[in-house]
């Protein structure tokens, strides 16, 4: 027995070395990687707009720091000063003006779980990402449901849910039919300029598109990894945006670094060797590719023709304090204007952008 006791010990213990190597690749390393360069800081102000001044988290419709909100994420333009918001952990689709006053869309603490209809009775279960069609239809990424559901004005004011894409509570890999696909914790979804909508598959690894009642991958084999081209992979996409010149930006969190998606070339790595701490939110304007830095408690700038970087706001500490942040998940630039979505601080903050660019000051 001693003899096949010690070879079948060694190899468990390479087995669990191996397996454990693996999930420090794919999925730790990316918590423990420190904030890398943040180039020249620009100063900029924020100023919170919504949410308690303590950092408390509750579920309170109201304005300022009267608001209650668990854990926002996601932000997409609503209005001319209006932004709609993912409340995660009050299962929520909510919406906040430039006074701060945030209103419930649909769902809340008491309503976790999954159901269409009328948004007073419909229910969700942890919504993460929201997109905004020119029509005013919302679309939500449904974490805990994996499914992609739909929040269509009414004529009368209000909303009625239904579901875009896959089945509630199902969770899996299939394209096809929006009615039969399947997906795995989307993350976040954006409209495209022909209608389409693009999803951040982040438990699939991939970008999926749906179009025309059909869902299809436009990037990502399903692997985790880091590789150009079609399919190409990619590893934790987190977040999505185009720019103006059509290319689709892609928040790699899990190789902590930005990707891009074009029809004619499939994915690519602008900035080799560029590394972040958790790469959340990402958002552009003109030139610039933003990103909140989860990890690293910043907002930072991009250039995209030459990847030099800028930091916008956050000293890097986690707080509640000027200059800090606590997890910023998501941002949206707006004009002059970006909005940021404090994860653990259970707030919204503005910061006024400069008008004539985003260049340091003296």
């Amino acid at each position: 027995m001693r003899r096949w006791l010690k070879p079948v010990l060694i190899a468990l213990a390479l087995l669990l070395v191996a397996a454990g190597l693996w999930i420090w690749f794919a999925f730790l390393r990316v918590f423990f990687v420190k904030p890398g360069h943040g180039g020249a800081h620009l100063h900029l102000t924020a100023k919170a707009l919504a949410g308690s001044r303590q950092g408390e988290s509750g579920f309170i419709d109201s304005q300022g720091p009267l608001a209650r909100l668990d854990k926002p994420i996601r932000l997409a333009k609503l209005g001319a000063t209006t932004v709609v918001f993912a409340d995660i952990n009050n299962h929520a689709i909510r919406s906040m003006d430039l006074e701060g006053r945030v209103h419930t869309l649909a769902g809340g603490p008491d309503k976790a779980g999954y159901q269409d209809g009328p948004a007073e009775t419909a229910r969700f279960k942890s919504p993460h990402g929201v997109a905004v069609r020119a029509d005013g239809a919302i679309a939500v990424a449904e974490v805990g449901n994996n499914t992609i559901r739909l929040l269509m004005p009414r004529g009368n004011g209000g909303y009625e849910v239904m579901t875009l894409a896959g089945s509630g509570g199902r969770s899996g890999m299939q394209d096809g039919p929006a009615a039969t696909a399947r997906f795995s914790s989307p993350h976040a979804v954006l409209w495209g300029p022909a209608g389409e909508l693009f999803v951040a598959d982040i438990g699939n690894a991939r970008v999926r598109r749906i179009q025309n009642g059909q869902v299809s991958t436009v990037a990502g084999d399903g692997h985790r990894g880091l590789q150009d081209g079609f399919p190409g992979r990619l590893s934790w996409p987190m977040d999505l945006c185009l720019d103006d010149q059509g290319t689709l930006w892609i928040a790699d969190c899990g190789t902590l670094t930005l990707r891009t998606w074009r029809p004619e070339t499939g994915l690519g790595t602008p900035f080799p060797g560029l590394q972040m701490a958790m790469p959340h939110g990402i958002s552009s304007r003109g030139e610039q590719v933003l990103v909140a830095e989860m990890n690293g408690q910043r907002i930072l700038a991009f250039d995209r023709r030459n990847g030099q970087v800028s930091t916008l706001y956050g000293n890097g500490q986690r707080g509640f304090g000027e200059g800090e942040l606590n997890r910023p998940a998501a941002l949206l630039a707006d004009g002059d204007r970006l909005w940021v979505a404090d994860l653990y601080n259970h707030r919204i903050l503005a910061l006024a952008l400069p008008t004539g660019g985003l260049t340091k000051r003296d």
